[in-house]
């Protein structure tokens, strides 16, 4: 498989690693930072990559199983390919965080904070493949909000202290509006490979006009709000606003105009999450 890869491919690799994601996840840890005033170590967004990027692995390793045959789709297939290795490197990668984690944070809120978030993830994860697989429609929310208050953790428990602005919370919302709307839009996108994968999701669950329906009035309340925020607080944040404001529009164009290339549509929403990073130049 991989030598099959051309240049025009490498970020298809990259994707069924999930690292667009990963990438994505520490732009928005950086953004609720900034929000706050806070600087970072290095550290933490390592530790931030090597989390996601654990989560998401392994999930796409337990789905890449749950198929009977070969995946409809190549990020499965490539799992499917490459389990073992897929597996090892996983093994390293989380004892290679654990150790991380341990000289960094020793035990401390945000370490025992850390440990109880990212086991209730894989807690909740497990529980709907395995255990609840009729409430698997639910996955896109779930995934939502874990997502959000993954990349908020860290910044919350670091500014406690000198006290927590209204705008990181109402911020936070807008970001997990615009998380459920990309979640949304891959869902239809999935749509047919999750059915004949035999895997459970909004669409599969509601219909692809269902939800379509709701993903537009989803649009619709995501604009309205963060327009509002430009009243809501201060001209500090107007830069982060429009930050959040962008990634949504980006979204909001699939869904007026899906794209006829579902891959292409998947690279601008998963680097429309990598526009916090343009918060490093203020």
């Amino acid at each position: 498989m991989f030598r099959k890869l051309d240049s025009n491919s490498l970020f298809r690799l990259l994707q069924w690693l999930s690292l667009d994601v990963v990438l994505g996840a520490c732009a928005g840890m950086y953004f609720f930072a900034h929000l706050l005033g806070l600087h970072l170590d290095l550290l933490f967004y390592l530790l931030m990559g090597l989390a996601v990027w654990s989560i998401y692995t392994l999930d796409h390793l337990l789905d890449a199983r749950q198929v009977g045959g070969t995946a409809s789709t190549e990020r499965h297939r490539f799992h499917q390919v490459y389990s073992n290795q897929l597996c090892i490197v996983l093994g390293v990668v989380v004892i290679v965080g654990a150790g991380i984690a341990y000289y960094l944070l020793d035990v401390s809120l945000i370490s025992v904070s850390a440990i109880l978030l990212g086991g209730l993830i894989v807690g909740n994860m497990l529980a709907i493949k395995y255990l609840f697989s009729k409430l698997a429609f639910l996955k896109e929310f779930n995934i939502a909000v874990f997502y959000t208050v993954g990349i908020m953790l860290v910044p919350y428990l670091l500014g406690m202290d000198e006290g927590v602005n209204r705008a990181f919370w109402l911020l936070g919302l807008a970001y997990f509006l615009v998380a459920l709307m990309n979640l949304w839009l891959l869902s239809i996108m999935d749509a047919e490979s999750d059915r004949q994968d035999g895997f459970v999701s909004l669409v599969t669950f509601l219909g692809k006009e269902r939800v379509q329906k709701l993903l537009f009035w989803l649009m619709i309340i995501t604009l309205i709000y963060n327009l509002s925020l430009y009243w809501i607080l201060f001209s500090y944040f107007y830069m982060h606003i429009s930050v959040i404001l962008i990634t949504s529009l980006i979204h909001c164009l699939e869904v007026i105009k899906p794209s006829p290339d579902s891959s292409q549509a998947r690279r601008k929403m998963e680097a429309a999450f990598m526009l916090p990073f343009i918060l490093l130049l203020f």
